[in-house]
């Protein structure tokens, strides 16, 4: 397997970012060709799946879509590495203690459940990461990172906090281990500050470390915008960066106004890492150099630029250790049908995103207190046993969730573990009246939009 090069994968982005829809599409069909050669050759899976098919495509079309759950059965088989069995990386996930460890020293593994509630496990190699690491520095580097953000950086030591949900391998969580536990100065400076804590401990934790890049999810950042402009938290970033939400333009002119910085966005997924980036204009350019990126209806025939799909189809073009091609993912998204003003030729894409809701509930003094999704989904998610949930606010002290556990002869003691688990979140939050029980119903798609929505209140 060759290895990429990140200061050759560095400079050709350079030229990629500006360069013309010819060049990228050229991009696009030669790393695509590699990646379906090594696949076959490699992955028995695709080997069958591909059996057939011409040698040399002209076409990503000419490809059949996967999905999660056929490359979850077939796990061993879409591997390419025959030393990678799926049992050993189950029990890898299941233990925390390995967050920002290779598995076998030489692959990152992320977790994830996704919109249709089927968990997934994936894996990245070194070229994966070489791609990642250098197109990151040199597109989010160069459009977010100004001499400012610099200065601020330095000022307050390259301190950062990360506002993200801590018990699992999830992509970004995974990744800021990995940053932490390079070097002991790091592991001081960089600080996961989990999204299940109460607000006001994560109001405190913020104060006390003072960051100058401050991250987390939209809804968080929502929220601890509305503290700082209240005065009880009183931090001043350089940088603030949000994630795996979408972020609504009332809640970006809120995080400005109250830490006097814009907020920066991207978009990305463990399957396909960081998908995109926006520029200073606010508009989201995706990597689509190393992204194959198909917007697609029901039928998975595309759409033009201008309309919203009804699901996308990702080909990650850099990952080798677990080929992801034609990959289904439930997000919809339209391309824009007009370049960005801001120079950079990368394709616009806008991002329906999540349709998670941050919960109020009423506490025994009578105020609203907010519970964040990715929280709750968080706490459980990762409950052992649990397949598929979902929890609906249906009063403002009452809960209720569906829940469909991956072993139906473990339904009664994974709803025991589910309960306690959520139970023990609420009053840590100072909400242990919320009423919590059981749906008889067990999950399912929302019956207009066909997505599966975790969270929501009634």
């Amino acid at each position: 397997m060759t290895s990429f090069n990140f200061l050759s994968v560095a400079q050709d982005a350079r030229r990629v970012t500006r360069g013309t829809p010819e060049m990228l599409a050229a991009r696009q069909m030669e790393r695509l060709n590699e990646l379906v050669a090594f696949a076959r050759a490699f992955s028995p899976f695709y080997a069958e799946k591909y059996r057939g098919l011409p040698d040399t495509l002209s076409d990503p079309r000419q490809l059949p879509p996967v999905t999660k759950p056929e490359l979850m059965e077939h796990f061993d088989k879409v591997i390419t590495d025959p030393a990678v069995r799926k049992a050993d990386v189950q029990k890898y996930v299941a233990d925390l203690g390995n967050l920002g460890k290779p598995f076998q020293g030489k692959y990152m593994v992320w977790t994830t459940s996704g919109t249709t509630g089927m968990p997934g496990i994936f894996l990245e190699d070194q070229n994966w990461d070489t791609v990642i690491t250098a197109v990151n520095v040199l597109r989010i580097g160069g459009e977010w990172y100004n001499w400012g953000v610099i200065k601020g950086m330095m000022a307050a030591g390259g301190k950062s906090a990360s506002v993200f949900a801590g018990n699992g391998h999830f992509f970004g969580v995974t990744m800021l281990e990995r940053q932490r536990r390079s070097n002991r100065s790091r592991a001081q400076r960089i600080q996961l500050i989990p999204v299940t804590l109460p607000i006001a401990e994560i109001v405190q934790r913020l104060n006390a470390l003072q960051p100058a890049m401050f991250a987390g999810y939209a809804s968080a950042l929502g929220l601890l915008a509305q503290e700082q402009l209240e005065g009880r938290l009183k931090i001043h970033p350089a940088i603030v960066i949000s994630s795996a939400e979408p972020l609504s333009a009332e809640n970006r002119a809120l995080i400005q106004q109250a830490f006097g910085v814009p907020p920066r966005n991207n978009y990305g997924c463990s399957e396909g890492g960081v998908m995109g980036y926006e520029c200073r204009q606010g508009r989201m350019h995706l990597n689509a150099d190393w992204v194959l990126f198909e917007p697609v209806d029901a039928n998975y025939q595309p759409v033009p630029a201008g309309q919203l799909s009804d699901r996308t189809l990702i080909t990650n073009l850099a990952n080798r250790i677990m080929p992801i091609i034609r990959y289904e993912l439930g997000d919809r998204v339209s391309l824009a049908e007009e370049p960005c003003a801001c120079g950079i030729t990368l394709p616009v894409v806008n991002v329906e995103g999540r349709t998670d809701e941050i919960l109020r509930f009423a506490a025994p003094e009578g105020q609203m207190i907010p519970i964040l999704p990715l929280a709750l989904w968080s706490v459980i998610k990762e409950t052992p046993g649990v397949l598929r949930f979902q929890a609906i606010q249906t009063a403002p002290e009452q809960l209720e969730i569906r829940l469909e556990a991956k072993n139906a002869a473990e339904d009664g003691p994974t709803w025991e573990r589910v309960f306690a688990n959520t139970r023990a979140f609420f009053a840590s939050q100072g909400l242990s009246q919320v009423t919590i029980t059981r749906a008889a119903e067990a999950p399912m798609r929302d019956p207009k939009s066909g997505k599966f929505r975790n969270i929501w209140k009634k």
